[in-house]
């Protein structure tokens, strides 16, 4: 007897259950329902309204099983499912669910879940999903999916995800997946995913991935990567890509990767940075690239097509820049051959060197970051457009016979005065200050004397005075003054 009760009554509550909402009748204004104070229901059409129920509206309801009525103007509990065709406005509890066939102003909470065919006010709780069929202002908490079928003003909070239709001015926060098919102002917080297909003012954050469709003015935090299809004015950050496909203005960070059309701002990579164009800092572990670059490089590898400002890094190859050979000679016997890049005013060179008077075998490689200058910035009086000066700072690495990590560094500061013979040739020397690290035992005759050598915590130091002299190959070309070039920056002297 009992199962053949609840059996077609299961089949009721998952048929009501599985409707889609539009299929519910239109609103009726709520002066069309007749009031009644109390109503009790077993199941329809077994009810203190009997086959009437959906002509009345009611402050108090108790549905033993299922009720099916007109609207709620109050409080109802459900032993499974509450349904009100037109409304609800108020508290609604129910083991399986709440349905509204119009708009929600109040509280549903259910065992499985929360459906509103029109607007949401209120707070929604649900063990699987809550259903907004319009706008949401309020709360949606839910195990399971949250779903505004327009605007959502408020929290939605997901075991699973959340969606809304159109814009978001609040929070979504899930375990899984956020997504908002509009704009997004507010936070984003995701386990796994956020999308927004147009803009975002606010912050994403993400255990895997971020997506905005359009611009983005805030915050991009993932674990794995943030994709912005617009514009993005503040910050990027993550431990794998971001991508910034049009302008950028603000700060990109990133583990692996950051590639961006134009950026105004810093970029900062473990890997790699690509910009199409940048104004302000690339500092990458690997390599900085771009077509056209103002600011600063700082990475293994720096390349663009033109590059006004500063590199600092191993090879720095620039369309516009140098590219030359230095061969030079310094005290002690070092004979070291450079790759010399970067721009005109400043050059990396990578060092290769080996010391020629030492009765064995003693190589270096080394890193060196100079700026040159016109010799009148630095003799007033002094004026010939063929001289320069070169002002540089190297390090270098010392080893013998075989390539050893042990510690063995000389670190140099040189003054170089030079001439240019032409473009493609040049001569330059000066004096050199130096200071000298090591571990290695008879490494201080690299040396030819010392101004001071003092040992500590098992480490040898020399300090000295010393000289370099040497030549430069293939094109060069004469750097302005620096008042010329800063007057050509509209700077008032």
């Amino acid at each position: 007897m009992i199962k053949r009760i609840l059996f077609p009554l299961i089949i009721f509550t998952a048929g009501i259950s599985l409707l889609p909402l539009q299929a519910f009748s239109q609103n009726h204004s709520e002066q069309d329902l007749e009031y009644r104070k109390w109503r009790v229901t077993l199941f329809p059409p077994l009810s203190t309204n009997g086959l009437e129920a959906p002509q009345y509206t009611a402050k108090y309801s108790i549905n033993i099983l299922v009720g099916s009525h007109g609207g709620l103007d109050g409080g109802e509990i459900g032993g499974l499912v509450n349904y009100n065709k037109h409304y609800s406005h108020g508290f609604q509890l129910a083991g399986l669910g709440n349905i509204s066939g119009g708009h929600m102003s109040g509280v549903n909470i259910s065992g499985l879940g929360n459906f509103s065919k029109n607007d949401m006010s209120g707070i929604q709780v649900a063990g699987l999903t809550n259903f907004s069929g319009e706008d949401l202002e309020g709360i949606q908490v839910v195990g399971g999916l949250n779903i505004a079928g327009d605007n959502s003003s408020g929290l939605q909070f997901a075991g699973i995800g959340n969606i809304a239709k159109g814009d978001i001015e609040g929070l979504q926060g899930a375990s899984i997946l956020n997504a908002a098919w509009g704009d997004i102002s507010g936070l984003q917080a995701a386990g796994i995913a956020n999308i927004a297909k147009e803009d975002v003012e606010g912050l994403q954050a993400a255990g895997v991935f971020n997506f905005a469709g359009a611009d983005i003015s805030g915050l991009q935090a993932a674990a794995g990567a943030n994709v912005a299809l617009g514009n993005i004015e503040g910050l990027m950050a993550s431990g794998g890509v971001n991508v910034a496909r049009k302008d950028a203005s603000g700060l990109l960070i990133s583990g692996g990767l950051n590639i961006a059309n134009n950026l105004e701002g810093a970029s900062i990579s473990g890997g790699a940075n690509i910009a199409r164009n940048l104004t302000g800092l690339q500092i990458a572990g690997l390599l900085n690239a771009s077509q056209t670059a103002t600011g600063l490089q700082i990475g293994l590898i720096n390349v663009a097509k033109e590059f006004e400002g500063v590199p600092i890094g191993l090879i720095s190859y620039y369309g516009n820049g140098r590219k030359n050979i230095d061969v030079r000679f310094s005290d002690g016997g070092f004979t070291d051959v450079g790759l010399t890049l970067g721009t005109h005013r400043v050059y990396n060179s990578a060092l290769f060197g080996y010391n020629t008077l030492l009765d064995r075998d003693v190589y270096r490689i080394g890193l060196a970051v100079g700026l040159e200058k016109n010799i009148n910035d630095s003799f007033q009086n002094w004026k010939n457009e063929t001289m320069f000066v070169n002002q540089e700072f190297a390090v270098t690495h010392q080893f013998e016979d075989e390539w050893s990590k042990d510690l063995n560094l000389i670190y140099s500061y040189k003054f170089l005065v030079g001439k240019r013979f032409g473009n493609g040739f040049s001569l330059y020397g000066g004096p050199s200050f130096n200071a000298q690290i090591t571990r290695v035992d008879g490494a201080k005759d690299y040396s030819w004397y010392s101004l001071w050598s003092p040992e500590w915590k098992g480490r040898d130091y020399q300090f000295w005075v010393g000289f370099t002299a040497g030549i430069r190959l293939f094109k060069q070309k004469a750097p302005l003054r620096f008042k010329d070039e800063f007057n050509n920056w509209d700077i008032d002297w």
